[in-house]
């Protein structure tokens, strides 16, 4: 879905069209999925947090703009909500523990997802695999992904070619 054709959907949303948020969700699910998995690295928590930040998208929609970037704001309202999470998380009390894993808490993905995924979480801070996923799996322009994460060009496009040479050296560490 083109950024015009998504900023359309979004002004229909806010005149209370129903069937435009349907093709909202449809049309950003997987990129939006990806890119909130790659913050909080947490199956489950990620998909608590793409219902929260569908529900959010719901609750402000008549705050969005007309041809601001419906993208950047959708991403930008998943990024806070999965952030805000983190920290509630962070401050919890655990009550469990017998439970190692409970004493100390785990953001980890287990690695038994696809090596690619194993690979960026050992090797790759949390804005390189932000960008990595944005352009990879969701399918964002670098300056898109600018917009989005509020960074230089320049900025993102040095961090997405790092980040891909980190992986690279990675993967070929582990074929010797």
């Amino acid at each position: 879905m083109t950024r015009q054709e998504l900023d359309g959907k979004m002004l229909l949303l806010q005149r209370g069209d129903e069937q435009a948020f349907e093709v909202i969700y449809n049309e950003t699910r997987r990129g939006l999925f990806a890119f909130i998995l790659s913050i909080c690295r947490n199956y489950h928590t990620a998909e608590d947090m793409m219902q929260t930040a569908y529900i959010r998208l719901r609750t402000t929609i008549a705050s969005y703009k007309t041809g601001s970037s419906a993208y950047a704001w959708l991403y930008t309202i998943a990024k806070n909500v999965t952030l805000n999470e983190i920290k509630r998380q962070k401050r919890e009390t655990l009550t469990d523990m017998e439970n190692p894993d409970a004493a100390f808490g785990s953001y980890r993905m287990n690695e038994e997802g696809s090596p690619v995924t194993a690979v960026m979480n050992r090797v790759l801070g949390e804005t390189e695999r932000q960008i990595v996923t944005l352009h990879v799996v969701a399918g964002f322009k670098h300056r898109e992904i600018a917009e989005i994460l509020d960074k230089p060009l320049g900025t993102v496009l040095w961090t997405y070619n790092n980040a891909l040479a980190k992986m690279k050296r990675e993967l070929n560490k582990e074929e010797l």
